[in-house]
C-alpha cells in the first residue's frame, strides 16, 4: 500500500494497469494505476469513480452565457456535420428515453458494462482514462438504453486502439483523465445513434448552468451490484467552477490544498443527484442553442450525491487539441483501408464564447 503524502488526501493503490496498442505515436506499452482516494485524518476509504469490476454477476453502475455561445461554420472539421442534435418522437409532451441521449455508449468487457463514453465521430468515442485497463479486450455499445439485453436498434462495435492521455495521473490530484477510443469500423448514424458536439478551445461553461449527466452508474452509493439500473439513468447538474469547487471540497475536508486542477470543472445538486460507479466515462452534456455540447467527462468525487461534495470532470474544452490532434494522426495513417468518415470536409457548428 502506498499513499500520496503532498496533499491532502490518500491514494490506495489497488492495481496497476497497462494497455499495449498499436498507435505509432505512443510508447508500446503504457501504465497507469488505479485507486481509492480518502481523507489523510481517518483513512476512511472513499470510492473514486472507478470503473466496475467486470467480474461481478450483475453489471454495476448503474443555460450559457447571458451573451449565448453561437454556433458558427467552419471550412474543415474531424467531426461530423449535425452533432448534438436529437430525434426525438414525442408522446404526450414526454421525450421517447432511448432517442433522447443517442451519442451514450457503454464500454463493455466480456459483454458486462464497465463504463460510459460519448460518441464523438463515426470511428471514435471519448471515455475517461481511469477506465482502461490493460490486456482487455473491449467492445462499445451505442444505440440501446438498456444495459443488459440489445434491441433491433442497438450495435455492439469490437474496439481497434485505445489512446489514454500520456500525462494521466491518477495519484494525488487526478488529471488528463482522459482517453479515445478507435472503433473496429465506423458506424452508421441514426435516430438512435449520433455523436455529441464537442465545444470550441478553452471554451468555459458558465457557472450555475443546468447540464445533464447520464449512465448506467448506481443510483446510491450504497446500493449493491444487483441493485445496478438496467435503463440509462439521467440526472440534472448545476455547474460549478473548479475555483469555487476546489473552496468547497477544501472546506469540507478541512484542507489547504487543491484537489481539483485546470482541465477540470465540477457539477452539483442540492438534491442529492450525481453521478457513481459505473457512471465513469460518460459524458456531461449543455444544450446551448438546440445544440448538445460535451462539457464534461465523468472522472471521480467523493462518495456519491453528498452534500456539499460537487463532482469532478474533465473539462473536454481544454483538451480540444489534444483530441484533434490524436483523429488527425489517425485520419492521416489510415485514411485508405479505415474509410473514416472523420477525413471529409464538412460544416461544423463550433461553440464561440463572446
Amino acid at each position: 500500500m502506498s499513499y500520496w503524502k503532498e496533499c491532502s488526501v490518500a491514494i490506495k493503490v489497488q492495481e496497476r494497469i497497462c494497455v499495449r496498442r498499436n498507435y505509432r505515436a505512443l510508447r508500446p506499452l503504457l501504465c497507469v494505476r488505479s485507486g481509492i482516494i480518502s481523507p489523510l485524518k481517518s483513512f476512511h476509504l472513499i470510492t473514486v469513480l472507478l470503473p466496475r469490476k467486470v467480474a461481478a454477476v450483475t453489471p454495476v453502475d448503474p443555460g450559457s452565457y447571458r451573451a449565448a455561445a453561437i454556433p458558427q461554420p467552419a471550412a474543415r472539421s474531424l467531426f461530423p456535420a449535425g452533432c448534438g442534435h436529437r430525434s426525438m418522437r414525442i408522446v404526450g409532451g414526454i421525450p421517447a428515453p432511448e432517442r433522447k441521449w443517442p451519442w451514450q455508449v457503454s464500454l463493455q468487457i466480456k459483454d458486462k458494462h464497465t463504463c460510459g463514453g460519448s460518441l464523438i465521430a463515426s470511428r471514435w468515442v471519448l471515455t475517461a482514462a481511469h477506465c482502461i485497463f490493460g490486456h482487455v479486450e473491449y467492445t462499445v455499445k451505442m444505440g440501446d438504453i438498456h444495459v443488459n439485453h440489445t434491441s433491433r436498434m442497438a450495435i455492439q462495435v469490437p474496439v481497434r486502439d485505445i489512446v489514454v492521455h500520456k500525462y494521466y495521473n491518477p495519484v494525488g490530484s487526478i488529471e488528463n483523465d482522459i482517453a479515445l477510443i478507435l472503433l473496429e469500423f465506423p458506424v452508421n448514424f441514426s435516430s438512435h445513434i449520433r455523436p455529441v458536439c464537442l465545444p470550441e478551445k478553452m471554451f468555459m461553461v458558465e457557472a450555475g448552468m443546468e447540464c445533464w449527466v447520464t449512465g448506467w452508474g448506481k443510483r446510491k452509493e450504497t446500493d449493491k451490484p444487483e441493485d445496478a439500473p438496467e435503463q440509462l439513468q439521467e440526472a440534472k447538474l448545476n455547474i460549478v467552477r473548479y475555483e469555487e469547487c476546489n473552496r468547497a471540497l477544501k472546506e469540507q475536508m478541512e484542507s489547504g490544498s487543491d484537489l481539483v486542477k485546470k482541465g477540470a470543472v465540477c457539477a452539483y445538486s442540492s438534491r442529492g443527484k450525481d453521478t457513481c460507479q459505473g457512471d465513469s466515462g460518460g459524458p456531461m452534456a449543455c444544450e446551448f442553442n438546440e445544440t448538445w455540447v460535451q462539457v464534461g467527462i465523468v472522472s471521480w468525487g467523493f462518495g456519491c450525491g453528498r452534500r456539499n461534495f460537487p463532482g469532478v470532470y474533465t473539462e473536454v474544452s481544454f483538451y480540444k487539441d489534444w483530441v484533434i490532434d490524436h483523429l488527425s494522426q489517425a485520419c492521416c495513417w489510415d485514411s485508405a483501408d479505415f474509410f473514416i468518415l472523420l477525413c471529409v470536409v464538412l460544416p461544423l457548428g463550433i461553440l464561440v464564447a463572446p
